[in-house]
């Protein structure tokens, strides 16, 4: 009966013997292609051979992970995995490099990777939840599993340690806002035609003469109730996506942040479906033709100095043009909802996705195209049991 195999990637007993007058030590490595080889490393003495061999042996077995050790700590590969995601987007780097910081960190980032068990993981994910809700925590979630993903290919752990741990469950449904129906579209409509004029009435009754404001509170929501583009698709509008002859824009672009927080415009879409063309409607045909007459910059809805509008900028203003009002509360995304609504209505819901640029029916059915459940056509049945 023959020796038995070394297990793979292992070594066995490291020998020391003198090769041309030299100190060395000697074993016999199984590669990771299943080759038995010979391994040698010299030194001044017979110790010291064998620590060269041994410092080689382990090299080889891990060379392009040698900084991955069990004792890497959570914060040092969440720095490695961060350092890997090269082609991500760089929103969702900066989502993943906050969760990390705000939480990850704090909560296990001097751990050893030998001692981060899935059940400590599965803790710590359940407090997330608890403490900073549902969203936060299927981030961490997303973030640990890639980043032990990372330790397990480079032997730092033997087992991904969150390959058991499910994702965060949602919370239960609650009720969703409806939609502005057609009678709040007019009404805001109005509210945001007086604030871009400043004639909107004020609570303290003050009827000085003001200034019109450079707002485009209208324009910027007619596009969106007209189209269903997001915020971002909206504030990155150029005039060559414009075809006014055609009566088409071309959505190609959206403004997007770096790493940093810093916002800039992104030459792609947030999603492959987002890249799409769209009919105008003809008021809003007249109303590009008379924005392009006036226009002194590349972007159809700029800021006051020809640069694209900051969106945190955009949305406090919307905020403070309805702040007074019976539409406190409604957002860009809200007239979204609007425009997923009635043409799921009208067209269909596969209609409402390719307007509002999503992946997937099921992201406009379950959070944009307001849905009641009816029941079945049972007065006339019913109503024998009134009589």
């Amino acid at each position: 009966m023959g020796r038995p195999k070394l297990e793979l990637e292992t070594w066995g007993r490291i020998r020391r013997t003198t090769v041309n007058g030299q100190h060395t030590a000697v074993a016999y490595y199984r590669d990771s292609d299943g080759v038995t080889r010979p391994m040698q490393r010299q030194g001044k003495t017979g110790a010291d051979a064998e620590r060269n061999l041994i410092r080689a042996l382990k090299k080889r077995l891990a060379p392009a992970s040698e900084d991955l050790t069990p004792d890497t700590t959570i914060e040092q590969l969440a720095d490695r995995w961060l350092d890997t995601k090269t082609k991500l987007a760089e929103g969702s780097i900066r989502i993943y490099r906050s969760a990390i910081r705000k939480h990850v960190i704090p909560g296990l980032g001097a751990i050893a990777l030998q001692e981060a068990t899935t059940p400590k993981l599965d803790r710590f994910l359940t407090t997330v939840s608890r403490t900073s809700g549902h969203g936060t925590a299927t981030t961490a979630h997303v973030v640990l599993r890639g980043m032990f993903s990372l330790a397990a290919r480079h032997g730092a752990v033997r087992t991904n340690p969150m390959a058991d741990i499910p994702k965060p469950e949602a919370p239960k449904r609650t009720a969703r806002k409806a939609a502005p129906n057609a009678a709040a579209v007019r009404g805001i409509r109005a509210r945001f035609e007086q604030w871009d004029a400043g004639t909107e009435p004020r609570p303290d009754g003050d009827r000085r003469r003001r200034r019109p404001r450079a707002s485009d509170l209208l324009d910027t929501t007619d596009m969106i109730i007209g189209t269903g583009i997001r915020t971002g698709e909206l504030l990155a509008l150029q005039w060559d996506q414009i075809d006014q002859t055609a009566g088409l824009v071309t959505v190609t672009r959206t403004i997007a942040q770096d790493r940093d927080g810093k916002f800039f415009v992104q030459q792609w879409t947030k999603t492959d479906a987002g890249y799409r063309e769209l009919e105008l409607p003809a008021p809003l045909i007249d109303m590009l033709i008379r924005r392009r007459v006036a226009a002194f910059s590349d972007f159809v809805f700029s800021s006051s100095v020809g640069t694209f509008r900051h969106p945190n900028n955009y949305r406090t203003t919307w905020r403070d043009a309805l702040s007074e009002t019976a539409w406190k509360g409604t957002t860009p995304k809200s007239f979204r909802k609007t425009v997923a609504t009635v043409l799921r209505d009208e067209l269909g819901i596969e209609a409402a996705k390719d307007q509002l640029g999503h992946e997937s029916e099921k992201t406009t059915r379950q959070h944009y195209a307001d849905e009641v459940h009816r029941g079945p056509a049972a007065g006339a049945i019913l109503a024998q049991l009134l009589t």
